[in-house]
């Protein structure tokens, strides 16, 4: 049976200091079941979620493939699939290019690119100022616009979240071979924009980009047989 590595979005609602859930796919269990019928499902909860302590400073992705590595070596685990949903699809193109060897990445409602960074709208100020800046954006984001992922999160996880959500990787996912790549998002995503994505690639990518009608950015939990099935006829 092949193996095949999970990693979660950024979901604000599993982060630690939020909920008592020790796994950050337990709103997602229909389709990690119909995963586990064909595969060997290995999961892990990242710094800051479901009861994983924190750094004390701020990540960036390549922290997040690190961590990944990590996990892969601690448990002797060579898996033959990473699927990352969301923010763990942008974690899983940074982890390929680093540490990727003969694993295939299968990215889900994947956050390439964002199109709903609201703090990207906050007025810029010269660099000298960027102290003053960083807590006038975060006093904007949490007691204006109440960004969720910022309202709710601790330092680590807000400063994290500001360096993330800024970050394209539509050049990165076409460094990965496209026969070792698979892309899933719901038609009707407004969280990260297929459009943006898929109007980016050339046509030999493209043809590795699969749609669900109807599917949101939560495609894992709204249309979790159907998700499952595209992934196993496109792998297979």
């Amino acid at each position: 049976m092949k193996k095949i590595l999970l990693i979660h979005g950024w979901n604000y609602r599993n982060y630690t200091s939020q909920t008592q859930e020790t796994d950050a796919w337990h709103n997602r269990q229909e389709m990690v079941g119909e995963l586990e019928k064909d595969y060997e499902v290995y999961k892990l909860n990242l710094p800051g979620f479901c009861g994983q302590e924190e750094p004390k400073k701020s990540w960036n992705l390549d922290n997040y493939s690190d961590y990944i590595k990590k996990f892969l070596e601690e448990n002797n685990l060579t898996v033959d699939y990473i699927l990352g949903y969301s923010f763990g699809g942008a974690v899983a193109i940074t982890y390929y290019l680093k540490y990727g060897k003969d694993e295939s990445i299968i990215l889900v409602s994947p956050a390439i690119i964002r199109n709903n960074d609201k703090s990207k709208k906050f007025i810029k100020t010269p660099k000298v100022f960027d102290k003053l800046r960083s807590v006038l954006r975060d006093f904007y984001l949490i007691h204006v616009v109440k960004t969720n992922e910022m309202v709710y999160g601790t330092k680590f996880l807000r400063e994290t979240y500001q360096k993330i959500v800024r970050v394209d990787l539509r050049d990165k996912v076409t460094q990965i071979p496209s026969d070792k790549l698979l892309i899933i998002y719901g038609s009707e995503d407004k969280m990260v924009d297929p459009e943006n994505v898929i109007s980016y690639l050339n046509d030999e990518y493209k043809k590795r980009v699969q749609m669900i009608e109807g599917g949101g950015h939560n495609i894992g939990s709204t249309h979790p047989k159907q998700l499952v099935k595209t992934i196993k006829n496109k792998i297979r």
